[in-house]
């Protein structure tokens, strides 16, 4: 049983990456849970896209 489509891996993880990114750049808040929250939407970020990588090759075969 997946919670995520194996289609929607990438795109969120996409908009993960982005939301820290955008996080880091425009939130001017020198807070340890500001660093906290964008270290973990960059790792959800890096886990999804490389799941969703590694379906996609395994879809293909």
């Amino acid at each position: 049983m997946a919670l995520i489509r194996d289609e929607w891996l990438i795109p969120i993880g996409s908009l993960c990456l982005a939301a820290a990114i955008l996080a880091d750049r425009f939130i001017p808040l020198e807070a340890a849970i500001l660093d906290f929250i964008i270290g973990v939407l960059t790792g959800i970020s890096m886990v999804l896209s490389l799941v969703g990588l590694y379906k996609m090759r395994k879809s293909t075969d």
